[in-house]
């Protein structure tokens, strides 16, 4: 089924449409399916396009196949399931998917049709289509086309389905090739692929047998040998997957077994695929000139005739009658249509003469047309009787059945695309033999006229309409060139034999007729108009009925005998006017077909002496008896030719009668359902009877039920005469049965209703009903005048009815004073009123409420608290509304209004119940209680906060007599309220510390300001001082009723910290020495104090070596106590005019004022000597030195930053020549130090520019063979001025400055760009190995970015090789290792680089994924003989790395002996200066191009 080229180059898709519903069976089916298919799938399943859609999360946890969301753009993949995404449609064009927007107007999203039916264009036979569970019809019409383009067509088994909609109307429509449940669908997928791809691998061009077209022949009765042999061949493969066979001759052993397949062969080869209005601008091109047909039949008054051939399942011809019904739809008289439709599949036949379609298959149709041609049955829709009159179905075969005759428009479309040539050009031949003159030919899109473009005119080429042209059409074609000059040649050689005829019948005189074997005249020449009846030339005519009557008899006896027996035949001399004429018959053998020439030319009159005229007279009867004789004889012959011609039609009579008899079998059959047809009518004529009964019996009772109503009721036609009245009308206004049938104006009726006929004219013209208020003897009517509408809208009938309002008036005018009253208390009391209906939707608001609630302008009637309110206020309110009308109580509650800010309502809810005692309104009472919440719950927080505030809070009168006090007094002072309340205040805590001008400030600023706020002291209960920060307020509440508010704190601890806080801002808080703020402040007092003298001083700068060791080893806190103890240890050791200083860590300084240097160096070595000595930490002995940098003011530096800067500098160079020592500055130093930041700056600068680069060093095999296997990414930096800066010099700085990290991603990206451009170029490159400092290792992010830029350029994982130093390997830290796992499972391979210089450890070779030991260059030099001990090491190297299965690399190799002596003991590979220089990437990549060395 799948062509070869398809099949092998790109996986074949298998379409899975469902509605919303189908979720499970879409799981179902991708459970079942396995990567191990060829196929790509893609789900079209009904989401709302409004939504994220969760499909792929869903349906990736059911499936083993790989779940995406389908991309624009992008190219299926087998074993891949493609969803596509909401309010999206999707397509495939030329191997790639294609997602366009859905319009927002067309449902359902995505559409399954248009993917289907892009699929069947796209892949033709190798398309699969499945339907799965789901709702409406989407699917079917894509089925078709898959099913047309030879596809697969796959449904559920609706029985399974959750919603059967969709499988029952893709097999309702007769598209499904397989119906199966969900889990059956993986294994026929399997058989599927199993047999395409034997189908398609095979060599074999799978022509369809001649055995088996001649099998079908004989089954169906059809020769399919002319159709086109891709077309059997396609259709052939398509059964061959269906089946489960691979060649074409098991095929032909099945169908020879099993007949039945054949039909389905057959079947197949047909397509009865088709549709309504199929190519919908086809047809409308069609419908021009159907209704220019229409109109010429109509003024002709001319049967209009009609071919659909081929017309498979009836869809085009009931099209066609569409448009000829709609044309003719105008017309009074149309003229009768016939449309014959044919076709060779009796089941589509069937299925044709049947018209019922299902719903999905009338899509093309608008609801005008479902509606007027067709009619609901069950769930599908039938054909209107008035189009199945127009349409007569039957088998015809277009190649072998002789055409129908006399067609005004014959359509054949997609039929001809199956036919070769050679039946193209016969089948259309037949067409315009069966056309009338300017008759109308309609083919399919991918079909045409090109082979006989001489008989049909083109009227509208794309759309594949063409007219008749005149003429014979074996006789009508086109001549080239070369061809006209050879008819030309022919013509002239014709006008000569002409000529040389007519000269040798002159010279005879003589006259010729050449006829063809049936007497049929085919040329004329002589004397042509004495002897036959007809001007001269060519004509189709027999040469007995133009003769003339004397030789006419003679001729057809002649003609007989020569029929018989072919031979010269002469007759009679007879005369013919003055002369005597003699008429022969010769025949003229011809190449093809016998010719006869018939001859009249002169006899010799005879000279008759007067004695022998008697004997001649004897001679000539004598001859006429013997020709009469011959002419009865050939008489006596016709007459038994012709008896055998009346047998013939006699057994044609016979076997007509037989078909006679069967027609009359026919009519008796539809006599019987005539009479079952009658038999039915007369049930339904009894049912209508009954039914008129019952509607008699009903109009009774209306007749009743309107005397029983009290109010008057008349009816009038749309004429406004009279037609029924009541009761009531005839007691109201003396009604007489002489009133029906009466105009308005005719019947008497009172004056009062004089206005009756405007209101009548009024409801029939307007369609709607007309109120009027009429007094009738001082009673009050309401005139009500109610069109009845037909179905048109058109008033029938007319209403009119008079009810006595007038209780009801004076009611409706008592309570409207009521409402008046009411609505004027409701708007005017400062209640907030509202009422409800039983559902909570208010009826009423009084503005009170409406302000309170702030609902401004809203409408509120009809709506209920829930669209008025917040949820929660609402759901408050209607709680205990249903509650007051369960309890039957009135409810009072609280409700919080949430809003800016919030309001606190009181409602009281009640149920108003009627006279039953049934609840029928809610009534709400509520007042806004926001402010008085407020105050209450301030009243509550300020209770709250005078107790339990954290000051001491007491209340005094004018006279500071104590009347209230809080706990926190009780708790600074120690008096409890009993002994406190009724004392004086200054009697209680008076200390008498406090200045006296301070009290009289006070109560200064109290007179003056109510307010004073100020530090005093007091004393407590128990006598003790205590300070406290006082704040008094003066309340004045009138004459001699001021009190006073004090609040106060005790600030004792708060004096405290304060002064702790100024200590420990100068001190450091661990060792107590002074700390980096007060060490700043002590060293520029030296500074000034020297310069003032003229003096030196000195600054030590101090760090302890490896005090990290012990924080890590021993913990933090016995670190803390090493400082404490150093920084005793120091203050013993200076002068008590020094300052010990601790900056932090383990940093300390030491400020000598007035001292010289050798002062200093005595300090700096004592400090020394102290450090040596072991430290004691709980039992321990620690040891820790010190590295010492000294520098001296004003030598080294005049201000406090240069001094402390130098001395660093002094200190970092003491680490640096071997610790436990102390360096005086030196200016070099300071040199050195900016020369390095020089360098920082330029590498800074160099790694956002180009100035960095790479060199390649190939690695090649140890053998002789000398392979290049990789390379190793060396790092040079070429800077503009300083020129090439060695890596020995810029490393370190990079290390030191952090940029280290920076440097390995500039290496790696280099390096992996240089390996991209490499394959880019058509080369094959080898791995490239970049070393990796420590710090890398270390970041987390390291292992993603590596592996993000190899994704970016498309570089293996494999290309790229990481070497780390032994120091990284060591660090062991989760960070580190996490990274290394990580990069081996990525496929990047780890070196490890100068093996043996480090920290080597056997445990990591073990634990971590090395693939590589790169031995150092100090090893490599005395092997080969020059240094046994180098050797001895590189030969346990070579060992230890074979038995842990790890690659070697021996570097620094630069001699032959070195070489060989590697190869010999199991070295791997080498690199150094005897192999290749490191190289720049143009001659690398020349390297890797040719192969060779440069």
């Amino acid at each position: 089924m799948i062509p070869t080229s398809d099949y092998l180059t790109r996986p074949p898709i298998v379409g899975i449409g469902a509605s919303a519903g189908g979720l499970e069976a879409t799981t179902q089916v991708l459970r079942n399916l396995g990567p191990e298919l060829p196929f790509a799938y893609v789900v079209l399943q009904h989401v709302s396009p409004t939504h994220k859609s969760l499909l792929p999360e869903i349906l990736g946890r059911e499936t083993r196949l790989t779940v995406r969301t389908m991309e624009h753009g992008g190219a299926p993949e087998a074993g891949v399931v493609y969803v596509v995404p909401p309010n999206s449609n999707a397509a495939i064009h030329e191997g790639r998917f294609v997602l366009v927007p859905a319009k927002p107007e067309v449902f359902p999203k995505p559409s399954i049709n248009d993917f289907f039916i892009s699929l069947a264009a796209e892949f033709e036979e190798a398309a699969i289509g499945l339907i799965l569970s789901g709702t409406g019809s989407d699917g079917t019409a894509g089925l078709r086309a898959i099913m047309a383009a030879g596809g697969m067509t796959l449904v559920q088994d609706p029985a399974t389905a959750k919603y059967d909609g969709m499988p029952r109307s893709a097999i309702e429509a007769g598209v499904a090739d397989r119906v199966l449940k969900p889990e059956d669908v993986g294994s026929e997928l399997g058989k599927l692929a199993t047999v395409q791809k034997l189908i398609a691998s095979s060599d074999e061009e799978h022509r369809i047998p001649d055995t088996l077209l001649e099998l079908l022949q004989e089954r169906k009765g059809v020769d399919f040998s002319g159709y086109k042999s891709g077309t059997l061949s396609r259709r052939m493969r398509r059964r061959m997957v269906a089946t489960g066979n691979t060649t074409p001759d098991e095929y032909t052993a099945l169908v020879t077994g099993t007949p039945e397949e054949l039909d389905v062969l057959a079947r197949d080869i047909l397509i009865s695929v088709t549709a309504f209005f199929r190519d919908i601008t086809a047809f409308d091109t069609l419908r021009s000139h159907v209704e220019e047909l229409c109109r010429k039949s109509v003024d002709a008054r001319s049967e209009i005739r009609v071919w659909v051939a081929g017309c498979a399942t009836g869809e085009e011809a009931y099209s066609v009658a569409m448009l000829f019904e709609e044309a003719l739809s105008g017309e009074e008289t149309p003229p009768p249509v016939q449309i014959f439709a044919t076709d060779i599949d009796e089941d589509a036949l069937a299925f044709a003469r049947r018209g019922l379609y299902p719903a999905a298959a009338l899509d093309a149709l608008g609801p005008e047309r479902l509606e007027r041609f067709f009619r609901p049955y069950n769930n599908a829709f039938e054909v209107g009787k008035r189009l199945r009159d127009m349409v007569v179905f039957a088998r015809h075969n277009l190649v072998s059945d002789p055409p129908f005759l006399r067609m005004d428009l014959i359509t054949c479309r997609n039929v001809l695309i199956y036919f070769d040539g050679d039946l193209q050009n016969r089948v259309l031949k037949r067409f315009h033999f069966a056309l009338k003159k300017q008759g109308l030919l309609f083919l399919g899109r991918s079909e045409s006229v090109t082979h006989s473009e001489s008989i049909f005119l083109p009227l509208d080429r794309k759309e594949r309409l063409f007219r008749k042209k005149n003429g014979n059409p074996a006789t009508q074609t086109a001549t080239s060139p070369p061809v006209a000059m050879a008819l030309q040649h022919r013509r002239q050689r014709d006008q000569e034999i002409e000529h040389l005829l007519d000269g040798v019948v002159t010279h005879l005189n003589a006259t010729v007729a050449l006829c063809d074997a049936s007497g049929n005249i085919i040329h004329t020449a002589g004397d042509v108009e004495r002897f036959f009846q007809f001007p001269r030339g060519r004509t189709q005519i027999h040469v007995a009925e133009v003769i003339v009557e004397p030789f006419q008899a003679e001729l057809m006896s002649m003609l007989h005998q020569l029929n018989r027996r072919s031979q010269v035949y002469l007759g009679r001399s007879r005369e013919f006017g003055e002369d005597v004429w003699r008429l022969s018959v010769r025949p003229i053998p011809g190449r093809d077909d016998a010719h006869i020439l018939v001859l009249l030319e002169p006899a010799l009159k005879a000279r008759h002496s007067g004695t022998s005229h008697l004997q001649a007279n004897n001679e000539n009867s004598e001859d006429e008896l013997t020709a009469t004789r011959e002419h009865l004889q050939s008489l006596i012959e016709e007459l038994a030719t012709a008896n055998e011609e009346m047998q013939s039609l006699n057994e044609e009579a016979q076997a007509s009668n037989e078909e006679l008899q069967a027609t009359n079998e026919e009519l008796e059959a539809a006599n019987e359902e005539l009479q079952a047809t009658n038999e039915e009518l007369m049930s339904l004529n009894e049912e209508l009877n009954v039914k008129s009964a019952e509607l008699l019996a009903l109009n009774e009772e209306y007749t009743h039920v309107y005397d029983a109503i009290e109010f008057p009721i008349m009816v009038f036609d749309d004429n406004l005469r009279l037609r029924r009245f009541n009761a009531a009308a005839s007691r109201y206004f003396g009604l007489r049965s002489t009133a029906l049938q009466q105009h308005v104006s005719r019947v008497r009726l009172p004056e009062e209703l004089r206005s009756l006929e405007d209101c009548l004219e009024y409801a029939a013209k307007q369609a709607e009903p007309r109120e009027k208020l009429i007094i009738h003897h001082t009673r009050q009517l309401q005139l009500v005048v109610t069109p009845g509408l037909g179905s048109g809208r058109h008033a029938e009938l007319l209403v009119a009815t008079l009810v006595d309002v007038t209780e009801i008036r004076e009611t409706e005018s008592e309570l409207r004073q009521y409402r008046v009253q009411l609505d004027t208390l409701m708007e005017n009391t400062i209640v907030h009123l509202a009422t409800k209906d039983l559902s909570g939707k208010y009826q009423y608001a009084n503005p009170a409420f409406i302000q309170a609630y702030g609902l401004g302008d809203t409408e509120i009637e009809g709506k209920n608290d829930f669209e008025l309110f917040p949820e929660s206020f609402a759901g408050a309110c209607w709680t205990n509304d249903l509650e007051a009308m369960r309890t039957g109580k009135v409810i009072v509650a609280e409700h919080t209004l949430p809003g800016s800010p919030d309001k606190v309502f009181k409602t009281v809810h009640q149920v108003l119940r009627d006279e039953n005692g049934h609840p029928n309104l809610i009534i709400n009472e509520s007042e806004d209680i926001t402010e008085w919440k407020a105050a209450a719950q301030q009243l509550q927080i300020s209770a709250k906060v005078f107790e339990h505030a954290g000051e001491a809070i007491v209340v005094t009168d004018r006279d500071t007599v104590i009347t209230t006090i809080n706990q926190a007094f009780t708790r600074i002072t120690g008096y409890t309220e009993q002994e406190a309340i009724g004392r004086k205040i200054g009697d209680l805590v008076k200390s008498g510390k406090t200045p006296k001008s301070l009290y009289a400030k006070m109560w200064h600023a109290l007179e003056q300001d109510s307010f004073w706020q100020g530090e005093i002291t007091n004393r407590r209960k128990n006598g003790e001082i205590f300070p406290q920060w006082l704040t008094i307020n003066r309340v004045d509440q009138g004459r001699d009723s001021d009190h006073f508010v004090a609040v106060f704190s005790d600030i004792t601890e708060l004096k405290q910290s304060q002064e702790k806080a100024e200590y420990l801002a100068t001190h450091d808080a661990l060792t107590g020495l002074p700390n980096r703020a007060l060490f700043q402040d002590r060293l520029d007092l030296a500074i000034a104090q020297a310069q003032r003298q003229d003096s030196m001083a000195a600054l030590i700068f101090i760090d302890l070596d490896n005090f990290k060791n012990i924080n890590d080893t021993l913990g933090h806190d016995i670190g803390d106590e090493l400082l404490i103890e150093v920084s005793t240890r120091l203050g013993h050791l200076v002068r008590d005019m020094d300052t010990v200083a601790r900056l932090g860590g383990d940093e300390f300084t030491v400020i000598l004022p007035d001292t010289d240097f050798n002062g200093a160096e005595r300090a700096a070595d004592r400090i020394i000597q102290a450090m040596r000595e072991p430290v004691i930490i709980r039992g321990k002995s620690l040891f820790v030195s010190a590295s010492i940098g000294v520098a001296f003011y004003p030598e080294d530096g005049e201000s406090a930053q240069s001094l402390i800067k130098a001395a660093d500098t002094a200190m970092y160079r003491a680490k640096e020549n071997g610790r436990d020592r102390f360096e005086l500055f030196k200016a070099e130093l300071q040199a050195q130090m900016q020369k390095q930041a020089d360098l920082e700056d330029a590498l800074r600068t160099a790694l956002g520019s180009n100035q960095l680069r790479l060199v390649f060093q190939p690695k090649f095999t140890a053998d002789a063979e000398c392979r290049i296997v990789g390379a190793e990414a060396l790092l040079r930096w070429q800077h503009p001025e300083l020129g090439n800066i060695p890596p020995a010099e810029f490393i370190p700085v990079a290390e030191t400055s952090g940029l280290i990290r920076d440097i390995d991603r500039k290496v790696m990206q280099l390096a992996i760009q240089a390996v991209s451009g490499w394959r880019a170029q058509g080369l094959d490159p080898v791995p490239v190995a970049v070393n990796v400092s420590g710090r890398s290792f270390q970041d987390e992010h390291f292992p993603h970015t590596l592996i993000q830029r190899l994704d970016r350029y498309r570089v293996p994982p494999s290309m790229i090789q990481l070497e780390m130093t032994e120091r990284t390997l060591v660090d062991q830290s989760v960070t580190a290792l996490g990274n290394i796992e990580n990069l081996r499972l990525a496929g990047i391979r780890l070196s490890v680089d100068d093996f043996g210089t480090g920290y080597s450890s056997l445990s990591y070779l073990k634990r971590l994924p090395l693939a590589e030991l790169k031995i150092d260059k100090s090893f490599i030099d005395g092997v080969g003989g020059l240094d046994k001990n180098d050797e001895a090491i590189a030969r346990a190297i070579l060992a230890m790395a074979s038995a842990l299965n790890l690659h070697t690399v021996a570097e620094g190799v630069e001699t032959e002996q070195q070489q060989q002596w590697l190869a010999e003991n199991g070295c791997d590979y080498i690199q150094g200066y005897l192999c290749a220089r490191p190289m720049e990437h143009d001659d690398y990549s020349n390297l890797l191009m040719t192969g060779k060395h440069p």
